[in-house]
């Protein structure tokens, strides 16, 4: 029963990591048409940010987070000004690949300013678990959780309540309708970049205390948030934790009990027979294109 309980535990900790990583996915292509590649980058340098605040600047770890998450924001504004809005009415594919250069960028920089050895933020708990059933849960995990659930609330709030949410879903519904009656698109790339940056410097401040830094650290989690995403349908902001969850249980909890050296292989199984059968994903719906 413990081993099923860690098991389960780690599926919600990685699957709250996937929905933070997916909910900037979501946030970007329902306000551009535009799938971000450069995000698991974004998550490595908010991890790397907040080791620098503390470290170098020796803030508090909490302020250090802060600080991190913020200039995050600047970063994904940035972006977009850069790498995005210059070459918006070009092909998708066009601005994917201008995507993918922009991380390369993010890497190579994090590592000519940080070095590529491994760097180790401190534990805000200091390493103290809670036993559960006979497992032994870390506090952080239980922070990852707790932070996601109240993140991904109030961005279905921001989402939902809004007039920047009502923006995002006049532009997921027709982008070109959405700018003939006033909505200024390009302000609302803006602010969808910049929260989508910020929300990948969350997940990178709280993962950083669980493993070493290194310059592929948001990599692995990019590749399974994307399969939550599309797991889920791209169109679908709510169903965000949903799909992510399903990937961190087929991964984690699945992958103990058959063939354990394959774990990192069933959300990817999983992703692939759900869109076998629905294309879409399993509460998709259709986006408007971006123009």
């Amino acid at each position: 029963m413990s081993g099923f309980i860690t098991s389960l535990a780690s599926a919600l900790t990685q699957g709250s990591v996937f929905a933070l990583i997916a909910l900037g996915f979501l946030l970007i292509y329902r306000a551009t048409g535009v799938v971000n590649f450069a995000q698991g980058d974004l998550v490595t340098l908010g991890a790397y940010l907040s080791y620098w605040a503390y470290h170098d600047l020796e803030l508090t770890l909490l302020s250090s987070w802060l600080l991190a998450v913020a200039i995050m924001f600047v970063v994904g504004v940035a972006l977009e000004r850069f790498a995005y809005a210059p070459i918006r009415t070009r092909s998708e594919h066009t601005v994917v690949i201008a995507t993918l250069g922009a991380a390369m960028v993010i890497r190579a920089s994090i590592a000519i300013w940080q070095d590529t050895s491994p760097k180790f933020s401190p534990d805000p708990f200091n390493g103290e678990i809670m036993e559960l059933a006979g497992a032994r849960i870390p506090y952080q995990n239980l922070l990852v959780i707790g932070a996601t659930v109240v993140i991904v609330a109030g961005t279905l709030l921001l989402v939902g309540r809004t007039g920047f949410g009502r923006s995002i879903r006049a532009l997921a519904a027709d982008r070109g309708a959405a700018s003939l009656v006033g909505i200024p698109v390009s302000r609302v790339s803006m602010l969808a970049f910049g929260l989508s940056s910020a929300l990948a410097g969350v997940a990178g401040v709280l993962i950083a205390p669980t493993q070493a830094l290194t310059v592929d650290l948001g990599f692995g989690p990019m590749l399974f948030a994307f399969a939550a995403a599309v797991l889920v349908g791209l169109g679908r902001i709510g169903a965000v934790l949903l799909g992510a969850v399903a990937i961190g249980i087929a991964q984690y909890v699945v992958g103990r009990y058959v063939f354990p050296d394959f774990r990192d292989l069933y959300p990817f199984i999983l992703m692939l027979a759900v869109l076998a059968i629905r294309p879409r994903g399993l509460l998709g719906e259709q986006v408007g294109r971006r123009v």
